[in-house]
């Protein structure tokens, strides 16, 4: 094994970071400001680390701080996002070591994770479930092919979807509401003012969200091109998403040419059968704080889009 280094983000060349960030994860315009954002630097004093080997960033590890109210105490988290090694150095142990140096910085950690980090978070003793479910449902068929795609197919009906402006007031009011519906239960992610307009009013893509309202429900969307198709992501909803919901969307989606709605919903069979196009997530988590690792796996159930980075990765 090579000698290396494990430093935080804030130790590095800015420039070199930034390079990296854009070699090894593809990231557009990035500069400092999106990356404070991204890993909603300021929060607390937690921050991503990076692996350096012959003094190049060969690794990372990302984060993202998190209020949770666990058992009536709010006590923060931290999401680990952005997981990288180098193919070179891959398999050789500096996953783990990078995972193990990362653990010590918080010691509640959540994450949304592929099969191969999955596979390195069993091995530090983290446990996991697949109780949630990132669906995608067609909309418009022949929009996916290109000939048709100057065609619209779909009917507008009357529907009680109210846009709101995206600011300070709204978000205020959305955030009372979370507030309010979080204190009716014992554990939850802390969706607060501060997150809110963190997560959505300072957000570097602020210009694709969108806020709707329907009946009581607040709703917040995000549209993203990905193969030329143009995806809404549904990324926070007050209350559980149902097909009514999902309907309600019908002229916002015809004015706008979206080809796919896509949203993270319960694993639960009865939902399966609407829509078949679906895939497990791997929700994973640790605490060396037994009944908070329990608390976690019993009482996490509201994983939406808007958490950790699974919207904008």
């Amino acid at each position: 094994m090579d000698k290396f280094h494990i430093k935080k983000i804030s130790e590095v060349d800015k420039n070199k970071l930034l390079k990296f960030y854009q070699n090894s994860f593809n990231y557009e315009n990035i500069d400092q400001d999106s990356l404070n954002w991204r890993y909603r630097s300021g929060f607390k004093e937690y921050e991503p680390l990076v692996l350096e080997i012959e003094n190049n960033i060969c690794g990372h590890a990302g984060l993202i701080a998190n209020n949770l109210k666990i058992e009536n105490e709010i006590k923060t988290g931290i999401w680990f996002t952005d997981f990288y090694i180098n193919k070179k150095y891959r398999t050789l142990g500096y996953g783990k070591l990078l995972s193990e140096a990362w653990m010590k910085i918080c010691p509640i950690q959540i994450t949304i994770c592929n099969d191969a980090s999955l596979e390195i978070f069993k091995k530090l003793n983290w446990s996991s479930n697949k109780k949630f479910l990132r669906k995608l449902k067609v909309f418009n068929y022949l929009n996916l092919i290109p000939i048709f795609k100057k065609f619209n197919f779909l009917s507008i009906k009357k529907e009680n979807l109210k846009v709101k402006e995206v600011n300070n007031q709204t978000v205020y009011q959305i955030a009372n509401k979370s507030e309010k519906l979080l204190s009716e239960k014992s554990f939850g992610l802390v969706r607060d003012e501060n997150w809110f307009k963190w997560r959505v009013l300072e957000c570097p893509y602020k210009k694709n969200i969108h806020i709707f309202s329907y009946k009581d429900v607040d709703i917040i969307t995000n549209t993203k091109i990905k193969n030329n198709f143009k995806i809404l992501n549904i990324i926070y909803t007050s209350r559980p998403i149902n097909l009514d919901l999902i309907e309600v969307f019908s002229s916002f989606i015809k004015k706008n040419k979206i080809n796919f709605v896509s949203y993270i919903s319960k694993n639960e069979k009865l939902i399966n059968v609407s829509f078949p196009w679906s895939k497990k997530l791997n929700f994973a988590f640790y605490s060396t704080n037994a009944s908070i690792k329990n608390s976690i796996d019993e009482k996490f159930n509201d994983l939406q889009f808007i958490d950790s980075d699974i919207d904008f990765i």
